[in-house]
């Protein structure tokens, strides 16, 4: 069935499909940031130092990154609907697995597992705006879904810390298999096919060859690159930021949420004036004005935490800017990038979220090999070094001027 173009829509159908798109790529921050509350809970209930369940987080990072390499290549050949419902399925087999797990390598393969199928409503979401909408159209629809990814740092470390005293961190993963299970029906409703499959070769040489084709274009990984950089700091901050809070600064579990409504918040109001922006401007310059932005609200955040000045309170403006911009940088960064791959749209999507969390992976475990820091300045060090590096390597890969 070929993919009806963006303008059969009706408005309230493409509104609907936007919302869509934008709850497919909540599963997996919600599979983060719901958790984060509990994670010294865990490791207080496995009887395991906290750097050994922080581990959980690299895994998830990990199941993202190599669940992506396969979801891409699998879409465009066969199409995005299947995939879609078969990554939901075993989405919710991963929350089950992660609710009933007995120890820390039983709750790590239970992470990969709904990690693998968590990342497929990411990388298709991106990939169905691509078949559905012109290219020039897609950094404004990726801002426009984040209004609703938005949601998840918002609400969900607030749900995770109230619910963990009454309810018990399992509960946490029952939730999350619940809505996955919903969001299966609404997908089999809703959802149409937008890309009829292809003749694409599954061998993984030629998939590993059409994947280098991408990567080694200029056009793709000038914005990537600076975008992963970046997202290092934010999957540093979140592996290391309960401990922050609860350990070091001995904020309760329940209110651990609080530290994170304002980075909800700016993401929401990021995303939707960047949406605004690109809708009568080109997106570049606001690209390069987000990582300028990021990469000083690191530098700020390690001067604070390193002098100690105003405590927890001193940190967080300069995590809410900092978080607030990585929403603009990857939607925007993946706009621009996929601009020129609208025939091979999956496995660009694919690779964008498999350098994203490849990066989050190697982040969330060097954020881990910390055992116990006793002060803020390994993650605010950490997130200062990928925000200027993310700098740094835009500036290095932007094109000469000729002539």
């Amino acid at each position: 069935m070929a993919p009806a173009p963006s303008d059969s829509f009706t408005r309230a159908e493409r509104l609907e499909l936007i919302a869509l798109f934008g709850v497919l790529t909540v599963f997996t921050p919600i599979g983060i940031d719901l958790y984060l509350p509990a994670l010294p809970t865990i490791a207080s209930d496995f009887h395991a130092p906290i750097s050994v369940i922080e581990q959980s987080l690299a895994t998830f990072f990990l199941g993202l990154c190599l669940g992506q390499a396969m979801v891409g290549p699998l879409s465009d050949r066969f199409g995005r609907r299947w995939p879609i419902l078969i990554g939901l399925l075993l989405y919710v087999a991963g929350a089950t697995a992660c609710a009933l797990s007995q120890g820390p390598i039983t709750l790590n393969i239970a992470r990969f597992v709904e990690a693998v199928g968590g990342c497929a409503g990411t990388v298709l979401a991106r990939a169905c705006v691509r078949d559905l909408f012109p290219p020039h159209e897609a950094s404004r629809i990726f801002a426009q879904m984040l209004m609703i990814l938005s949601v998840s740092p918002l609400f969900a470390p607030f749900v995770g810390g109230w619910l963990l005293p009454l309810t018990g961190w399992r509960s946490l993963f029952w939730l999350q298999g619940a809505a996955a299970l919903l969001t299966v029906g609404v997908v089999w409703k809703m959802l149409p096919e937008s890309h009829p499959g292809s003749d694409r070769r599954l061998h993984p040489l030629h998939v590993m060859a059409d994947y280098w084709a991408i990567a080694r274009d200029r056009r793709f990984f000038r914005f990537v690159i600076p975008a992963t950089l970046t997202g290092g700091g934010l999957y540093a901050f979140l592996t290391g930021w309960p401990h922050v809070v609860e350990d070091i600064f001995r904020v309760r579990p329940e209110y651990f949420g609080f530290t994170f409504v304002l980075n909800g918040i700016g993401l929401v109001g990021f995303s939707q004036g960047a949406a605004r922006w690109l809708k009568n401007h080109p997106g570049e310059p606001l690209f390069f004005a987000c990582l300028a932005a990021n990469a000083t609200a690191g530098v700020l955040a390690l001067a604070f935490g390193w002098l100690g000045w105003g405590g927890l309170l001193g940190l967080l403006p300069f995590t809410f800017v900092y978080c607030a911009m990585i929403g603009s940088i990857n939607a925007t960064g993946s706009g621009l990038a996929m601009h020129h791959f609208g025939h091979a749209a999956g496995m660009a999507s694919a690779l964008i979220g498999i350098l994203l969390y490849g990066g989050g992976t190697l982040a969330s475990a060097l954020m881990g090999a910390f055992p116990t820091p006793l002060t803020p300045v390994p993650l605010t060090g950490l997130m200062a070094g990928f925000g200027l590096t993310g700098v740094a390597t835009y500036l290095l890969f932007r094109p000469r001027a000729t002539g």
